[in-house]
């Protein structure tokens, strides 16, 4: 809060380690000057430790008597020739498939190879010159003159979105201006109850807003980005459904027929399932590829350290867990305001374990997916804004090295753990439901009971949130005829957990009579980890990885979920701009 002293750190050694990283002063560091990448710290570090010897023992490795980098090589040439001929032959055949979807990932597949296969000054020399280029002209206008453009492009944007659409199915001018002033109303929000208000980073949180209305009128707006969401969001459907049939082998064809429906036999095998896929994609460094690549890409717009982007990258893929634990190594050194965006970014999403789980109560799967993504910018910007940064991070502007201490001798080692780990999580999980709903339960008994002296009944612990949250559903541009239920589903989501507040909304029949604009919004503000389980999980993983910063976990902790809160919210108002 704002009242709240900075908590300053006297820390010589820390800025003599700092020091020794870098060759220029860290307040020289800005959007267009970067320090130099992390692996040099890394190769670094590695030589003082003699770690070189180990790695050069690798270069001789053969596979199938060839060098192991040759026969990586080949196989990857192999595999691009054989996707380049299916997708020659799917646009001959199936003109009216979705090429376009196939299309992007032929064209990330092929840059991704062409990067991995070319000298590393092949891409990153042209593209620096060009991004230094363009810095150098921009910063010939006067300072007012780039103040004005900056911050001013995405907001009359803004305006220009809500106002111009005639009033249609998905909303009116009048909806659209609401969800303005709501998005307004919570930065103004969050400037208010900001730790450091003078320490906030402006062009972060410009960045971050735009970037998010930008995925916003992309996914919602154009034709092509409908498409590739809408199929991304129907294959991840369809591919965790294919744990009904491990689940079917198990309790038979005719249980599974009259119970495959439920949250145990419909939902759960998913977890398991989910979990046994993403340990595979570790053990074949996939995941790590992938999330370091978006993450190579986001450091350089926005001004936060490398920690920062990777949970942040993370996050809507493998979980808060997961993605937390990437970062474990670097929490003994990170500063409070990494520790915060780290928490942040783990609430204000959900993971794919859970994804077909709110499918299955009847959330859209396009909606979910897309305010995952537009959820990554958005957690920056809220955890910026609650808690700024007042040191300088090891990190910044730097890229990490994703480290993961379980590391599996094989692919059926990889499964194994996987599947486990997944038979865990739902162990956690189903606790949890059954402690919470049960605990609801009987809470709505007693304040039943309770009110029965005063000739008042039907009042339950869900009808007296939905009216506190009335206020919260309205500001995003709530059709009027939605704004009640939607309202009961948001208070269930954050006083409980989100398992619980989509399974009342789907009992209540949200998800079949409310409108398209009312059932997108609501999904939007309720796609997040931000409740209190999830807060007493997070701080006891991060205390575990980093003991000597438990009291600073627990201290920004509170903060951190009120941000991951916020982030969906705002995403949520975003979408009833652009909609």
């Amino acid at each position: 809060m704002s009242s709240e002293q900075p908590e300053l750190k006297d820390a010589p050694a820390r800025v003599d380690q700092i020091a020794s990283y870098t060759t220029q002063d860290e307040k020289d560091q800005t959007l267009f000057h970067r320090k130099g990448s992390n692996e040099e710290f890394v190769d670094e570090k590695a030589a003082a430790h003699g770690e070189y010897d180990a790695h050069e023992e690798t270069k001789d490795e053969k596979v199938l008597g060839l060098r192991k980098k040759l026969f990586k090589m080949l196989v990857h040439a192999f595999l691009w020739v054989c996707f380049t001929a299916f997708l020659v032959v799917s646009i001959v055949l199936n003109k009216g498939g979705p090429i376009s979807v196939l299309a992007v990932a032929y064209g990330f597949t092929t840059l991704y190879l062409i990067s991995a296969y070319s000298p590393e000054d092949t891409f990153a020399r042209p593209a620096k010159a060009t991004w230094n280029a363009g810095a150098g002209a921009v910063s010939k206008l006067p300072l007012r003159i780039r103040q004005a453009i900056g911050y001013g492009i995405f907001p009359i944007a803004m305006i220009l979105t809500a106002v111009i659409p005639e009033d249609d199915a998905n909303g009116t001018r009048v909806q659209r201006v609401i969800s303005l002033c709501g998005l307004l109303l919570f930065v103004l929000g969050l400037y208010a109850t900001s730790r450091n208000r003078s320490a906030i980073h402006w062009p972060t949180v410009a960045t971050g807003i735009g970037l998010q209305y930008l995925l916003g009128l992309f996914v919602i707006r154009t034709d092509f980005g409908r498409t590739i969401f809408s199929y991304i969001g129907g294959f991840m459907a369809t591919f965790l459904g294919f744990s009904s049939a491990g689940i079917g082998f198990i309790i038979g064809g005719d249980m599974m027929k009259a119970y495959g429906g439920t949250f145990l036999f419909g939902v759960l095998p998913a977890i398991i399932f989910f979990g046994a896929v993403i340990q595979v994609l570790y053990y074949y460094n996939i995941i790590q590829t992938a999330i370091g690549a978006m993450g190579r890409v986001i450091v350089y717009f926005f001004e936060i350290s490398g920690v920062e982007v990777i949970a942040a990258c993370a996050a809507p893929f493998v979980g808060m867990t997961e993605s937390a634990m990437l970062v474990g190594p670097y929490l003994e050194h990170a500063t409070n305001a990494e520790i915060h965006q780290v928490l942040a970014s783990g609430f204000a999403t959900i993971s794919g374990s859970v994804y077909l789980g709110l499918i299955g109560f009847g959330a859209s799967p396009t909606h979910l997916i897309t305010c995952c993504v537009m959820s990554v910018p958005c957690a920056i910007v809220t955890s910026k804004m609650r808690y700024p940064e007042e040191e300088v991070p090891l990190t910044r502007g730097k890229n990490v090295t994703l480290e993961r201490p379980e590391a599996e001798d094989s692919f059926v080692h990889a499964l194994a753990n996987g599947s486990i780990l997944g038979m865990q999580l739902c162990i956690v999980i189903s606790a949890v439901l059954v402690g919470f709903i049960s605990l609801l339960a009987c809470a709505n008994y007693v304040l039943d009971w309770v009110f029965v002296f005063l000739g008042v009944t039907g009042i339950t612990i869900e009808r007296l949130i939905g009216y506190c949250f009335y206020p919260i559903a309205w500001i995003l541009g709530m059709p009027s005829q939605d704004v009640y239920a939607a309202s009961k589903m948001m208070g269930v989501k954050y006083i409980i957990n989100e398992f619980v507040g989509f399974a009342q909304a789907k009992d209540a029949g949200f998800f079949t009579t409310a409108t398209e604009r009312g059932k997108m919004l609501a999904t939007f503000a309720c796609c997040s980890f931000a409740n209190p389980s999830s807060l007493g999980s997070q701080i006891s993983l991060l205390g575990k990885m980093a003991p000597s910063r438990g009291g600073d976990i627990a201290r920004v902790a509170v903060s951190a979920i009120i941000a991951g809160a916020l982030s969906t919210i705002m995403s949520a108002c975003i979408a009833g701009i652009v909609l």
